[in-house]
Parts: C-alpha cells; sequence; structure tokens
C-alpha cells in the first residue's frame, strides 16, 4: 500500500498545524470587528499563499505547500472532507416545517429571485466566455449553468447570523428571508450537484439516470429516511455517550450520504447537505447538539478549507476590475430585484420588500464553495474564481446595512411583543398566567386535550383550543406574542409543541418543562430550553407546590455568577423555584438552561417555598459569599 514518506508526513502536519493556527487567529481578529470568520480565514490563506508569502518567499512557499508530491494529495483529502462537513452542518440549519409554514410567500420570493438571477446569470455567461475568461472549450453549456446557479446561491448561515445580529430574526421579514433562503439552497445545490455530475468523467451514468438517482435520494431521506433518524436518535442519546454517539451517528450518515451521491455521478456535499436536513429536522436533535457539531467542524474543519481558499491563486495577479464589477452587479441585480418582486406580491410593502432583497443577497461561505469546487473541477479560471469570492464577501458584508437602510422604522426598534403562549389548562399554567397578567402581559392559554375552551376572557387573557392541530397556528393572530412555554403534564407533546413554535418566534423563545425520564439523567445533552434553572422541577412536583399557592419574591442581581449562586445555593435546600428575569425595561425572560446575560438593575421573580430563600448568613457585596443588590 502506498504511503506518505517520512518527509511529506512531517510537510503534512506542518501545513495542517500552520493553517490552523492562521486560520483561528485571523478568524478571532475579524470576529472582533464583527465581521464574520470566514473573511480572516480566507485573509489568512492569502497571506500564506502565492499572493503574499509567494512573492515575498517564493521558496519557502514552495517548502511548506509544494505543487507536487503525496503531500498535496492528503492535503487535498482533508479539504475534501471538510468542504462535505460544511455542507452537512448547512444541511442542520434548513429546517422544512418554517419553509412550509410561510408557504406561498416564501415560495414566490424564493421563485422570483432565483429565475430571475439564475437567467442573468445564463444569459451573461457566453459574454463573460467571449470577453472575459477563458471556458474550457465544450464547456460552454455546462458554465452558463454555473454562473446561473452561482447567482441564485445564498449563504443561510451568513443571512441567519445577520438578521439575529439586526434583532428581527423573528419577524415576519426574518422568517421570509430564511425560508426563502432555504429553498434556494436545497435547489441550488441540487443544480450545482447535477453540473459537478455532468463534469466527472469517471461516472459511468447516463445523465437521466443521475438525475433520477438523485431525486428519489432526496425524496426518500426527507421522508422516510427522517422518519428512521427522527426514531434513532432517542436510542443514541439513552444508550451511547453525549457527545460522542451523536456525533458519530451524524458524521457517519453524512458520509454514507455523501458517498451515495458521489457515487451517482452527483458530488457527495449534496447527499451530505440532504442528510444534514434530515438530522436538523428531527425533534431530538436539540440546539446543544447541534451547536456542539457546528463547534466541532467550525473550529477544526472550516479553517482548514477557507485557508486553503487563499492557497489556490495570486489574489492580486487575477484580479480583473471589469469581470469583478460586472459579477458584483449580476448579483446584486438578478437577486435583489427577483426576491423584492416576490416579497411584494406576497404582500409585503415596498420597503420591507426592499429589505427582503437586500437580505436574500449574502452569499458568503456557500457562494466560496460553490466557486472553489467549480475551480478544483476546471469549470472556471482563476480570474472567474476570485471575482467570485470577492462578489461572496462584499455581498455578505454590505447585507446588513442594506436591510437596515430599507427596513420599515418600526421594525427597527426592535420591540419585540412580549406576550406568552401557554401550553396548559392546569394549576400551572393559570399561576404563571395569573403574574403575567397583573404585569399587563397578553397571554393565550391553549391545551391539545380540549377541542375547544371557552371564547376571549380579556384584552390580555385568551382561551383557545388544539393549538397543534394542523393549520392552526397558521390561521393565529401571533403579533401579541413571541414566547412559548409548553406547560402541559404530557412530556412529548411539550417537545412536539416546542418544534412547532420554534419555527414562529426562534429556539432561544420557546420553553418546556423537564421531563420524568430527563429529571433522574444526568446527562450533557439536555436541551437549553428547560425551564426553572438550578433543578429538576417536573410537572408533578410544581403541581403538589402550586397547590398550596406559594408567595411570588423578587431580588435583584448585577452578575451572572451571583445569581447562579444565589439559585445554587437555594436549590440544594429546595427552597425556591426560579421563574423569571425582569429586566430593566420591563421585559420578562423564562429562566431556563440558557444563558442568562444578567444586567444590574435585573430582578429574579422565584416562587418562594419557605419565604426564606436567601440565608441570614449571606451578607449582601461580601466577596466570599453572594453579591447581590
Amino acid at each position: 500500500m502506498q504511503q506518505l514518506t517520512h518527509n511529506e508526513l512531517v510537510v503534512l502536519l506542518l501545513q495542517i498545524s500552520i493553517m490552523l493556527m492562521f486560520g483561528k487567529l485571523f478568524g478571532e481578529i475579524a470576529k472582533k470587528f464583527k465581521q464574520p470568520s470566514v473573511i480572516g480565514e480566507i485573509l489568512a490563506g492569502v497571506i500564506l499563499g502565492p499572493t503574499v508569502m509567494g512573492t515575498l518567499f517564493p521558496e519557502l512557499l514552495s517548502e511548506l505547500f509544494p505543487r507536487q508530491g503525496s503531500s498535496p494529495i492528503a492535503l487535498h483529502a482533508f479539504t475534501s472532507v471538510s468542504v462535505v462537513l460544511l455542507l452537512f452542518i448547512a444541511g442542520l440549519e434548513v429546517e422544512l416545517p418554517i419553509v412550509i409554514s410561510q408557504g406561498k410567500k416564501s415560495f414566490l420570493t424564493s421563485l422570483f429571485g432565483i429565475s430571475l438571477s439564475f437567467s442573468l446569470g445564463f444569459l451573461a455567461a457566453p459574454f463573460i466566455a467571449s470577453t472575459m475568461v477563458k471556458v474550457p472549450s465544450g464547456n460552454e453549456f455546462v458554465f452558463a449553468l454555473f454562473m446561473g446557479t452561482a447567482m441564485s446561491i445564498t449563504a443561510l448561515p451568513v443571512i441567519a447570523r445577520t438578521l439575529m445580529d439586526l434583532g428581527i430574526f423573528k419577524s415576519s421579514i426574518g422568517m421570509l428571508i430564511i425560508s426563502s433562503a432555504m429553498i434556494d439552497d436545497l435547489v441550488g445545490w441540487m443544480i450545482f450537484s447535477v453540473i459537478l455530475g455532468m463534469l466527472n468523467q469517471d461516472v459511468h451514468h447516463s445523465i437521466g439516470m443521475t438525475i433520477l438517482a438523485t431525486i428519489a435520494y432526496a425524496g426518500l431521506m426527507l421522508t422516510i429516511g427522517r422518519r428512521l433518524i427522527d426514531k434513532l436518535l432517542p436510542w443514541v442519546n439513552n444508550h451511547l455517550s453525549f457527545p460522542g454517539g451523536i456525533l458519530a451517528i451524524a458524521l457517519t450518515l453524512g458520509f454514507l450520504g455523501g458517498a451515495f451521491t458521489e457515487y451517482i455521478g452527483i458530488h457527495a456535499i449534496f447527499g451530505a447537505f440532504i442528510v444534514g436536513i434530515a438530522f436538523g429536522d428531527s425533534i431530538h436533535m436539540s440546539s446543544k447538539t447541534k451547536e456542539i457539531i457546528h463547534d466541532f467542524v467550525s473550529n477544526i474543519f472550516a479553517p482548514l478549507f477557507f485557508v486553503s481558499i487563499g492557497l489556490k491563486v495570486n489574489f492580486v495577479a487575477n484580479f480583473q476590475l471589469d469581470l469583478v464589477l460586472f459579477v458584483l452587479l449580476l448579483a446584486f441585480v438578478g437577486k435583489t430585484i427577483g426576491c423584492t418582486i416576490g416579497a411584494r406580491l406576497g404582500g409585503f410593502s415596498r420597503k420591507e420588500a426592499l429589505a427582503v432583497g437586500f437580505g436574500m443577497n449574502a452569499r458568503g461561505a456557500m457562494e466560496i464553495i460553490l466557486a472553489s469546487l467549480a475551480l478544483q473541477a476546471g469549470l472556471i479560471d482563476q480570474k472567474m474564481f476570485v471575482a467570485l469570492v470577492v462578489m461572496a464577501l462584499i455581498t455578505s458584508l454590505s447585507s446588513g446595512y442594506l436591510i437596515r437602510m430599507f427596513l420599515p422604522e418600526n421594525i427597527q426598534k426592535n420591540n419585540l411583543p412580549s406576550g406568552f403562549i401557554i401550553m396548559g389548562d392546569n394549576p400551572l399554567g393559570h399561576y404563571i398566567a395569573k403574574y403575567l397578567i397583573a404585569q399587563k402581559i397578553s397571554v393565550l392559554i391553549t391545551d391539545p386535550s380540549k377541542d375547544k375552551l371557552s371564547q376571549t376572557k380579556s384584552d390580555l387573557l385568551t382561551y383557545q383550543g388544539n393549538i397543534l392541530d394542523k393549520g392552526v397556528v397558521e390561521r393565529l393572530d401571533l403579533s401579541r406574542y413571541s414566547n412559548f412555554l409548553a406547560l402541559s403534564e404530557d412530556d412529548d407533546l411539550n417537545a412536539k409543541a416546542c418544534k412547532i413554535f420554534e419555527h414562529q418566534f426562534g429556539e432561544d423563545r420557546v420553553f418546556r418543562l423537564i421531563s420524568k425520564k430527563e429529571s433522574h439523567s444526568s446527562s450533557l445533552s439536555l436541551p437549553e430550553n428547560i425551564l426553572f434553572r438550578g433543578t429538576h422541577w417536573h410537572y408533578s412536583t410544581i403541581q403538589r407546590i402550586i397547590a398550596k399557592t406559594p408567595a411570588l419574591s423578587y431580588i435583584p442581581f448585577d452578575t451572572d455568577e451571583s445569581l447562579n449562586k444565589f439559585i445554587s445555593f437555594s436549590n440544594n435546600r429546595k427552597r425556591i423555584i426560579p421563574l423569571f428575569i425582569k429586566r430593566k425595561n420591563k421585559q420578562l425572560e423564562p429562566l431556563c438552561s440558557h444563558p442568562t446575560n444578567v444586567q444590574p438593575g435585573d430582578n429574579l421573580v422565584y416562587i418562594d417555598l419557605n419565604k426564606e430563600a436567601l440565608p441570614k448568613s449571606v451578607k449582601p457585596n461580601s466577596e466570599k459569599e453572594l453579591v447581590v443588590k
């Protein structure tokens, strides 16, 4: 068996260590300037590659990153695995119920955005090929398909982060942009995978058979495969160690999916992408588990891939201004105008539709991955590659600014409604609702076990029947609510309801009681939205406590540390049940296992079980004790 020589192994290990070190360093620097880490990682590659090091120290570049021998092949294998994993975690971000819940609006936005941008790219390809870049003979049609796809694709992770930074992720505009971007990703990567299959000379399947196999694979994975994964994950969480078990299963299936699509003539990225969607759509795939997989890929494999981008070409020598400007013009005009038209037809105002159009224009890492694969396949030259990378970076950096410019003022203020939807027509649900109503906060109580409760009681309290029935949530007026509490005694219904309302309010706005099974577990795989931090307060225990109508108390805190010490000390003695953090602006946030980010002036609202939660021995401002003000 052929293997690396001693020197080649040394070079490979040096390459990986240098790429990881520089990638992480420059990625952190980019974050300091509130830019995506991918920008810093590409900049690290530009410095290590022919652009900087190749100009200043050409001998050192040839020693560290040789073009001949086995070490560049091994490094290519690492970056190939990296891009497969990057598409797997991109798939985790795609949640089909969000797309379905947005219905006609997201379909129209995506349809017009893809149609116009793809048409412009496809029609402009002959002009680009004849005047600006060299296209391999016989591949003119494939190049035109590629240009159409390159103009159509979006960067879901970049868009999601931009919307969160602007505070509109959970708004109607934010949900429309996210759901439309998911459709774009699904369609775009399917088209691009077919394009790469057309270029793959080693595959002995016809294009027709390849397309049929691709559609069959995607259809089966997103139906039967998705259900099987949903049934497999509880077994994994209960019988395998965390997080090793879930990582092993997820990556195993991701690589298997990639291997299958590579075999049928579609790039491995598509197989991993579809498996990622199937995993991300399971109610048993907690946000903490997704975060661990993201961290694993983003901190190890992503820097390797994005640093390798800068190693591929000389960005100065291959920078062609007219080509870059033309590609930027195509990207902005096609995507922005197309998505704006779609959003207008979906019922949004002119300014809101423009904000949607500019939001959908961010390309980011997905465009760079696409360009890199096209360069590797020999479909585009280095000048075209540089133009696409520059376009991806500029559209990503400008997206947030342009959204803010056209966003209506009432949405920019980020005044999310303070209302709560409570699932549970029971003593606990009514106890919490009574407190919320006293704070002048709108409450909707629902119960899946009851077809109909009663009509509206007041301006603040509304009763609703089974809110989980198909289509009910879509018909509700949710403009007064932004929080969901699952407080029923049915653990499975609580989990199901949270999954549904994540698509309406976002993961950080849905909360549930811990299940009896989880309350007896010390597993670190528990989700982050479990209510009543500090101990395992499940339904039966709280039901008995609420029956005694205990008092509610307040206590102010300045730091997370002081709050956590207080909760830990008190709960060791079963003294309190922490309920909410009441912010200085009167907003209430349910206390759960999410990070709290306590600020001076915030208060803890808690159930005082014996009216002496704060022990007399604890002195305020004591450095050795609690810092409670």
